[in-house]
């Protein structure tokens, strides 16, 4: 069962409109991507300003061209195949750090990625050349999945079952050799692609998600998980008579009620969902076990108020 099928994530993925579901940046962007792919066809002029040259970047502080090459494509094979690889692998990613943070990865990787080129070309290809294309900033995407799922299957060229860590492996030694042969007359962009990996790297061995860095579980208000307080105490009654029967008292303790905003209950899901994704339902702890059950409760009372 995937990700997206568990009960108490279906809830929170509804939408009538298809970049109000799962996985709704990631859908964004490869939407903004087939847009500008189309706009560069319509009005080619648009390429001259948005595409990315590392003399514009470094010399002429052209800063834009960072994000914006990233969103440009040479042809409709490039955009295909950058758009099958940021589906395939990002929706997932998206599902496990949370829109915010899939998309703070995405565009520091793109900008990351495409300053990486930027460098390599005027410094050491010394081509002075122009880059279009997302491949640095799915190359991050990829190498943060592949960490996570080293051994997760992919069909490549929808035949070949290829574990991720192998496509991965032999893709940047492609690249690493292409890039130490200094060949002038390189049409791939090599630069952006392992600059895209080693930012990938970097970001989820020291776990940069934006959410962690601004601190906002900081200033959050902290989960409370309380016990209803008991009631003022009362004269006892007197004892039944021995001859009627009664119930044992009970001493059971009241159950602990999880007192959460929905927005927090949201956020500490996917922490929860992350966790059961790289190590298994059974590390969860005690209280993520209840907030899972509480999830999945305020979840089914949703739907049956749609009905």
């Amino acid at each position: 069962m995937g990700i997206y099928d568990r009960e108490y994530y279906r809830g929170e993925t509804q939408g009538s409109g298809w970049l109000t579901g799962a996985a709704p940046a990631c859908k964004a962007i490869i939407v903004l991507n087939v847009a500008a792919f189309i706009l560069q066809r319509i009005d080619p002029s648009l390429e001259t300003s948005l595409k990315a040259s590392s003399d514009a970047i470094l010399r002429s502080g052209h800063i834009w061209q960072l994000i914006t090459a990233t969103f440009l494509h040479g042809d409709i094979l490039h955009l295909f195949w950058n758009m099958l690889f940021l589906w395939m692998v990002g929706r997932e990613m998206e599902a496990m750090y949370n829109t915010r943070n899939f998309v703070a990865l995405y565009l520091t990787a793109a900008v990351i990625s495409t300053l990486g080129w930027a460098l390599a070309d005027k410094y050491y290809f010394e081509q002075h050349d122009y880059m279009v294309g997302a491949s640095g900033a799915i190359m991050a995407v990829i190498v943060v999945y592949a960490m996570y799922y080293p051994r997760r299957e992919i069909l490549l060229f929808f035949v070949v079952p290829v574990e991720m860590r192998f496509i991965v492996a032999v893709y940047l030694a492609v690249n690493l050799v292409q890039f130490f042969n200094h060949d002038p007359n390189l049409s791939v962009a090599v630069a952006s692609h392992l600059t895209g990996a080693a930012y990938g790297f970097l970001y989820k061995y020291f776990d940069l998600r934006l959410s962690r860095l601004t601190g906002d579980r900081l200033k959050r208000p902290r989960l409370r998980i309380v016990t209803p307080e008991p009631r003022e105490k009362v004269a006892p009654r007197p004892a039944p008579s021995p001859t009627w029967s009664s119930a044992p008292p009970n001493t059971a303790k009241p159950a602990a009620t999880v007192v959460l905003p929905q927005e927090l209950l949201d956020a500490r899901l996917d922490e929860i969902l992350a966790k059961i994704a790289r190590e298994g339902r059974e590390s969860l702890t005690e209280e993520e076990n209840r907030l899972l059950q509480e999830a999945s409760r305020r979840a089914r009372s949703r739907r049956s108020d749609r009905l």
